[in-house]
């Protein structure tokens, strides 16, 4: 593909996102409630004998959202919604005609996904940017993540809230109350208050997903919220003061047969203060990842673009989504904030806040794994400001740095997102970079670019998307797998819902197709991507994703043709099982930079999650890929895992796990022994143990010997404690 191909339908892009911006999307008949006010707390224990649950519910039927938009739901569900001087409490009963079919467990927070579930989105600040979303099992165990106007890959699922829920089974199906502390969330505090209101109900067996108010693809669901209202909420939260302790020791074993110690005991502070109900102040020190949220394992064997591990730390994850800028899908730029980039701050420090209109943060730290020699720090500073027009049509700007032994990296630009029409969403953005004087890094300076056009109805999706980034592009907060490119992605489908008597548990078809064209801006080397394929929904909770790929992707100046196929599958095959798996098998290349060659490669994942009881869970996974020449002889690498995890939820506050973790192509076992009380997110004890072993070879006997043997061990405890005053 020439670059003047690229150019032509950028301008394509522009023409269409410069045109008249209608109004978002704002339903006619979009309800309007208003919650009672309550004098004393609401006990939440999942039993609504409370006088504000046995008024009137505020809603009306719940429509679907799939797999087909917009019927109505066979099972009722009647919400209520109630205040007080310091918390928000919704209530639902979830009616159901089979009640033994409902699927729950005890388990993790944010472990529920393919469980029977009811949650609220709240806009609390009804700016049409953010959404806080609460999820509810039957057993009250909780799910909780953050959306925003911007985000195009879903919510983030990684926050957690300070809040409180309850479930109970009944007759007829099961009830659920939550309460929302007023300190967990910002709004704008007055003598009338409004925010938006999304609930939504998951019956797992049939795999419907449902809402209310009723909402429509091709945009966000913002436009489609209730508005509810509550008088005289004042400001919450003042201080969040949260200390952590940590204690590792670990021990490594030396040549001589014995062990060699090392102890670390720690501590970290984090600082909140509510400037307003809408505003805050951060600061932390020293803070920890807390090896209880280790990152999921990932193979990273003959890899062209490095791997991607979500923020887990909470100071990092507050406010995250005001960061969240127009990209687009499936482009080589992930995001141009990850904070993960700061690897090991001294201290940070970060002021947010949003207004009906407006979002902004302000984000600065001082890096200390920055410089491999340790002979200075990296200063991380970042800016972002986000402004509404027409409902949750957005235009922000951003601008990141770091400065690191006298050089400097710099990067500022803009975007913009918003309604086209009713079913088309588009976005455009730039950034611009200069690199100086960065030791590690390229100097020069670069631009990005990304514009992209959604689609959708209930029976079809359409988009364009075009990015661009220049050789000496560089954004030192961004995580992004390739620079110098220009590339056009196009893509559409189709929905068809089945509803075969002969195939009750086929819920709908996805069938789709992207073509997608690369031109190397250093390389002038064109690659291209055609892809078809077809997603099959299925009941309870599952899917099967079938794909055919036709590519011609340059390497080491070499152009490969390559064809295989990628099948994943997943569904909850009973109540107590469920099974997922994979499949890619053709051609592959190994991506070495000297003598790089195409090869039959193959990449198997299989696993399980057993759940024989509501309070444990008995999970196994297995990887197997390897890589051969085409010509045959022996595979250049072959790499199996196997993970086995066995838990104990004892109740929604306390833990016990095990893994096991055998990786064949380094030859290492994992065993790692946890346990966890966390009664709020902050307020948390963890103890840990674990070894790890490493295959060595013994020849003192008659016959050599391959021994898997203890290399390391280690303990870890962390108890933080959080305040709020």
């Amino acid at each position: 593909m020439k670059t003047v191909h690229h150019y032509t339908l950028l301008l394509g892009l522009a023409g269409l996102l410069a045109g008249p911006v209608p109004a978002a999307a704002s339903p006619a008949d979009t309800p309007s409630v208003a919650a009672e006010r309550i004098a004393a707390p609401i006990v939440i224990d999942g039993n609504l004998i409370e006088d504000a649950w046995k008024r009137p519910a505020i809603n009306g039927p719940f429509k679907t959202m799939f797999p087909s938009f917009g019927e109505p739901m066979p099972q009722e569900t009647r919400v209520w919604a109630a205040y007080d001087g310091d918390s928000l409490y919704f209530a639902f009963h979830c009616l159901d005609p089979e009640p033994q079919g409902i699927k729950t467990s005890i388990s993790r927070r944010d472990s529920i996904d393919s469980d029977d579930r009811i949650g609220v989105i709240l806009d609390a600040d009804s700016g049409r940017q953010r959404g806080y979303e609460f999820y509810v099992n039957p057993d009250g165990i909780q799910q909780d993540a953050v959306s925003s106007a911007v985000r195009v890959t879903g919510a983030d699922k990684s926050q957690d809230f300070v809040w409180e829920s309850a479930g109970r089974r009944t007759a007829d199906g099961y009830q659920v109350e939550i309460r929302i502390p007023l300190k967990s969330v910002r709004y704008q505090a007055g003598s009338e208050v409004r925010m938006g209101l999304l609930c939504f109900r998951q019956i797992s067996r049939s795999g419907i997903k449902a809402t209310w108010p009723a909402i429509e693809p091709g945009g966000t669901y913002f436009p489609f919220m209730a508005s509810v209202s509550y008088r005289d909420l004042r400001a919450a939260l003042r201080w969040e003061i949260l200390p952590a302790v940590t204690f590792n020791r670990e021990e490594t074993r030396n040549d001589a047969g014995g062990w060699a110690a090392e102890t670390r005991p720690d501590f970290g502070l984090s600082l909140k203060y509510g400037l307003s109900s809408a505003m805050s102040a951060e600061a932390t020190v020293n803070p920890d990842f807390s090896q209880v949220e280790s990152d999921a394992y990932q193979v990273e064997v003959n890899q062209r673009y490095p791997v991607f591990y979500a923020e887990k730390r909470p100071f990092f994850m507050e406010s995250a989504d005001i960061f969240d800028f127009g990209v687009v899908s499936w482009g080589f730029m992930t995001t141009p904030v990850h904070t993960r980039m700061i690897a090991n701050p001294d201290w940070a420090l970060k002021f947010s806040g949003t207004t009906k209109r407006w979002s902004f943060a302000l984000l600065a730290a001082d890096d200390r794994a920055a410089n491999a020699a340790g002979s200075a720090s990296a200063l991380f500073g970042v800016f972002r400001a986000k402004v509404a027009f027409s409902g949750d049509n957005t235009v922000g700007i951003l601008y990141s740095g770091r400065r690191l032994d006298g050089g400097a990296n710099d990067a500022a630009g803009a975007d913009m997102k918003f309604q086209v029409a009713p079913n088309v969403r588009a976005t455009l953005s730039f950034l611009s970079t200069r690199t100086t004087g960065d030791p590690g890094g390229p100097g020069g300076r670069g631009t990005g670019l990304n514009a992209m056009v959604h689609y959708r109805t209930p029976s079809a999706f359409a988009m364009a998307g075009y990015e661009r980034y220049d050789p000496g592009f560089a954004m030192s907060t961004a995580f992004i797998q390739r620079t110098g490119i220009g590339r056009l992605i196009l893509g559409a489908g189709a929905t068809i819902n089945t509803r075969l008597k002969p195939l009750p548990w086929l819920k709908c078809l996805q069938p789709y197709g992207y073509w997608m064209g690369l031109h190397d801006l250093t390389t002038k080397m064109d690659d291209t991507t055609r892809l078809l394929g077809v997603v099959f929904n299925l009941a309870p909770m599952g899917e099967v994703n079938i794909e055919h790929y036709w590519e011609g992707e340059s390497w080491a100046g070499r152009l490969f043709r390559k064809r295989y196929w990628n099948l994943l599958g997943q569904t909850q095959l009973f109540r107590w099982l469920r099974l997922n798996g994979g499949l890619i098998l053709g051609d592959g290349i190994y991506y070495d930079p000297a003598a790089p060659f195409l090869g039959d490669m193959a990449y198997v994942t299989a696993g399980f999650l057993l759940q024989p009881s509501a309070k444990i869970h008995f999970g196994a996974d297995y990887i197997y890929t390897h890589l051969r020449p085409e010509s045959g002889g022996k595979a250049v690498y072959v790499l199996d895992i196997v993970n086995i995890v066995a838990s104990y939820q004892a109740n929604k506050y306390f833990m016990l796990r095990g893994i096991l973790r055998y990786n064949g192509f380094e030859s290492r076992l994992l065993t790692d022994f946890l346990a966890s009380l966390t009664l709020v997110p902050g307020t948390v004890v963890h103890l840990g143990y674990g070894t790890l072993y490493l295959k060595e070879s013994l020849s003192g006997g008659a016959l050599p010997s391959d021994l898997l043997r203890p290399a390391k061990r280690g303990l870890f405890f962390k108890a933080s404690y959080l305040w709020r005053i």
